[in-house]
């Protein structure tokens, strides 16, 4: 595993203030065609207006990479990982699309996000073989320890890290690639038996690489998620540069976790007292940013960042090669699944979150929809909240627009607990979600309780109006994913009474929107309180 090098003369820049552009997309989740949703206030503030009449795309988003491309000098483009999984263009065509429009708009180098396995690691190997004319970055994983067939490939299309030579300045560049939620890797539980590696040892091996090959500067492309990039920009070790103690990473630009940030962070390194900027920008192909440094000697001596949204409001041109790789897609698209027809009408907007951190219109809307669905017909539910990845905006709800909420291809289980397997399960949540600003990470049907993120324990639990009782058992239905262990649901993992029905969530939610047609109404779709969120 080492570093790709750059065989060129000595750069000539000593003593001289060199400046270098960063592009930086992130967790675009497939977002190729532009969407409709309803902005933050946090969008808003960042510069996306609620009245445009759709958001993201990446034909917009390469006219803006290509126009601050010629507007820039020595310039990369580097993304954080996640182009996959999140719309409909993923369900049908596996990341083809992705890759083969991210390499159109002069893509440099990805680190490897988590979603890009969601349809297994050999997937991933297909489409980067067949279409990425970008580097795949990863120093974190080490497949070569792995004995499945894909991994040969994996370790041979993806490297650790990057050398680039930009007239005369030599700037590294190295992939971290996400931990916490290795386990939401397709076979979940990392049973692709992955090897992961300390990035607190590799960081710096990899700049020392980079460092004797000539490097100036050193980023670090990053899909672990913004309090770990904080983190490592301030507590990394140093590595000695001509004799002098100077820390393994100049600038960090992170993802995974769909914030932008408008100025960048800059945090001091605790043992150089090195200013480090990290640097997130968005998801959901709503911004690109730019991040402009001064450098002389391989020190940043200052950087400037602007952040770009991408709606009909803001970008008024689309890249023509971008345009036509996306044809025949959308043109497939159109016909097979007719995405744009109506399945039913919001009132007002349905959100994915509660307001107060727990139960969520469409988190109980999707698990009362499991419980009910003929067949399944359980006593209670309980699916994960970040299945669901999107809010449906007030007014007609389009088939695209299902997609874009719920993307995964997830079934329902059953199986059945005992009263105390429903108290386990119900303390992991409340665990998981302290970590979480004490927001909910499940969303449940038939249960109500409370979740106390003080002291990790679920309280005063309630099944269908009577209290748990911990020795009798209880069916349930959720989601095949979580069944098998992901986001770290072991207790669901070792159940042996676990039935997969085939049956797809998604279709079963369609199925309930189109059946009630105009949501909310009263006790369906709406926040009920049956989570109490408690710190």
């Amino acid at each position: 595993m080492v570093p790709h090098a750059i065989q060129a003369e000595a750069p000539a820049l000593a003593g001289q203030d060199v400046r270098l552009t960063l592009l930086h997309s992130s967790d675009i989740h497939s977002r190729l065609l532009p969407y409709t949703f309803d902005p933050s206030f946090t969008d808003n503030g960042l510069g996306l207006a609620d009245d445009a009449d759709d958001y993201g795309g990446i034909a917009r988003i390469g006219y803006v990479l290509k126009r601050e491309r010629a507007r820039a000098g020595r310039v990369l483009h580097l993304d954080s990982g996640d182009c996959f999984q999140g719309a409909i263009i993923f369900n049908e065509y596996q990341g083809e699309a992705e890759v083969r429009t991210m390499t159109e708009v002069g893509l440099d180098a990805a680190v490897i996000g988590n979603h890009e396995f969601d349809s297994g690691a050999h997937n991933l190997a297909v489409q980067a073989s067949a279409h990425a004319g970008y580097e795949l970055l990863a120093a974190n994983y080490d497949f070569e320890s792995s004995d499945r067939l894909w991994a040969t490939e994996l370790e041979r299309i993806s490297v650790p890290s990057m050398l680039y030579e930009l007239d005369g300045l030599r700037v590294g560049v190295i992939g971290l690639a996400n931990l916490s939620s290795l386990n939401s890797i397709h076979d979940e539980d990392n049973s692709l038996g992955v090897r992961v590696l300390n990035e607190y040892d590799v960081v710096p091996e990899e700049s020392v690489k980079l460092r004797d090959q000539g490097a100036d500067i050193v980023v670090v492309v990053s899909h672990m998620g913004l309090d770990d990039d904080q983190e490592l920009a301030r507590h990394i070790r140093p590595v000695e540069v001509d004799g002098v103690l100077k820390s393994p990473v100049d600038i960090i630009l992170g993802g995974h976790h769909h914030v932008a940030i408008d100025p960048p962070l800059v945090i001091t390194n605790e043992h150089t007292d090195q200013r480090i900027p990290v640097v997130h920008s968005g998801a959901f192909a709503k911004f690109i940013g730019r991040v402009d440094l001064v450098i002389r000697d391989g020190d940043i001596l200052s950087h400037s960042y602007q952040l770009f949204p991408i709606s009909s409001d803001t970008v008024s041109e689309e890249d023509p090669a971008v345009v036509e790789i996306l044809q025949d897609y959308e043109e497939e698209l159109a016909q097979n699944y007719r995405t744009d027809q109506v399945i039913g009408y919001a009132d007002e907007t349905l959100f994915r979150y509660g307001s107060t951190g727990g139960d969520s219109m469409l988190g109980n809307f999707a698990a009362e929809a499991m419980r009910d669905y003929p067949g399944v017909e359980t006593e209670i539910a309980l699916t994960n909240t970040l299945g669901i990845r999107a809010d449906i905006p007030q007014g007609e709800i389009t088939l695209d627009m299902l997609f874009n909420s719920m993307p995964f291809d997830n079934t329902i289980t059953t199986m059945f607990l005992s009263g105390r397997e429903v108290q386990e399960l119900l303390d992991y949540v409340a665990f998981r979600s302290s970590e979480r600003g004490c927001n909910s990470q499940a969303q449940v049907a038939g249960i109500e309780f409370t979740m106390n993120c003080r002291d990790l324990i679920a309280e005063d639990i309630y099944i269908n109006g009577e209290p748990l009782n911990l020795d009798t058992s209880y069916e349930l239905a959720t989601n095949n994913y979580i069944a098998h262990g992901g986001s770290g649901f072991s207790m669901l993992e070792r159940n042996t009474t676990q039935d997969d029905t085939g049956i797809s969530i998604r279709d079963i939610v369609r199925s309930a929107i189109t059946s009630h047609y105009e949501l909310p109404q009263p006790g369906i779709c709406q926040e009920d309180g049956r989570i109490l969120a408690f710190y």
